[in-house]
C-alpha cells in the first residue's frame, strides 16, 4: 500500500500533484497543478507505479474547465496503490565517460562528433517499453554490454528518438528512421518477443549496415 497521506516529500511538485489527485477525481492540469508544465512530473509518477486513467492511447482527457473557460487536459488517479516501478537505475559518471569515449563522442544517427556540449548517453530500448525497474548500472560493465544497452546521441536526436518511440508505443507501428521504411528484423508491426530489434531507432549503426547490404545485394 502507498501512504495515503502522501508518498512524496513535502515541498516537491510530485507532493503537490498527489495532494490534488488523491481524491481520485478528474483535475485540470492547466490551473490545479503547481507546475505550468506538469507532463514530465506526471510521466515520472507513472514510471514509479502511480496508476492514472488512460483514455485511448493518452493519459489525459480533454474536458471543459469552468475555471479556465475552455477545454484543457485533465488527469485522474484510479488508485492510491502503486503498480510496478519503472524508474531508471543510476548510470555512474565514470560509466558515462566510458560510453562517450567508446563511441568517440559521436551521434550514432549522423555519425558526427558532437562539439560545444556533452553528447548524451541513451538507452537503446526506450523506458516506455520496460517491463520492470532498471537496476543501477555496473560501472565496470564490459564494452560488449555497453554496445548492447546504450548509444550516444545529440540532444536533438535523443528527443527525436523519444518522440518516435512514444508513437510506436501508442500505435503499435515501428517508426521509420530518416523516413525510410526498412526494418532488418521483423516488420513495421511491433511484436514481442522481437521488440525493438531491427528498428533503426534502436540500432542506427546496425540499421545502416543492413540497409547497405540489402542495396548492394540487389545491384
Amino acid at each position: 500500500m502507498v501512504d495515503k497521506n502522501n508518498p512524496y516529500k513535502e515541498g516537491t511538485v510530485r507532493h503537490q500533484i498527489f495532494e490534488v489527485l488523491k481524491d481520485l477525481r478528474w483535475h485540470c492540469s492547466q490551473h490545479e497543478f503547481s507546475s505550468s508544465q506538469p507532463a514530465k512530473t506526471l510521466q515520472t509518477m507513472r514510471q514509479e507505479g502511480m496508476q492514472f486513467e488512460k483514455v485511448g492511447q493518452n493519459w489525459e482527457k480533454r474536458m471543459f474547465c469552468s475555471s479556465c473557460g475552455k477545454k484543457t487536459s485533465h488527469r485522474r488517479l484510479i488508485s492510491l496503490d502503486k503498480g510496478k516501478d519503472m524508474t531508471r537505475g543510476n548510470i555512474p559518471e565514470s560509466l558515462k565517460k566510458r560510453i562517450r569515449k567508446l563511441y568517440s563522442f559521436k551521434d550514432e544517427i549522423t555519425e558526427s562528433k558532437v562539439t560545444g556540449r556533452t553528447i548524451e548517453v541513451d538507452h537503446r530500448v526506450p523506458q516506455i517499453r520496460w517491463s520492470e525497474k532498471e537496476q543501477d548500472n555496473d560501472p565496470n560493465m564490459s564494452d560488449e554490454e555497453i554496445r548492447k544497452k546504450f548509444m550516444t546521441l545529440s540532444r536533438e536526436n535523443n528527443l527525436l528518438k523519444s518522440r518516435h518511440c512514444e508513437k510506436c508505443f501508442k500505435t503499435g507501428k515501428r517508426q521509420p528512421l530518416l523516413g525510410i521504411k526498412f526494418f532488418f528484423k521483423g516488420s513495421e508491426d511491433y511484436i514481442e518477443p522481437l521488440g525493438c530489434q531491427g528498428c533503426g531507432w534502436h540500432n542506427p549503426k546496425g540499421w545502416k549496415e543492413e540497409l547497405n547490404n540489402t542495396i548492394n545485394s540487389q545491384t
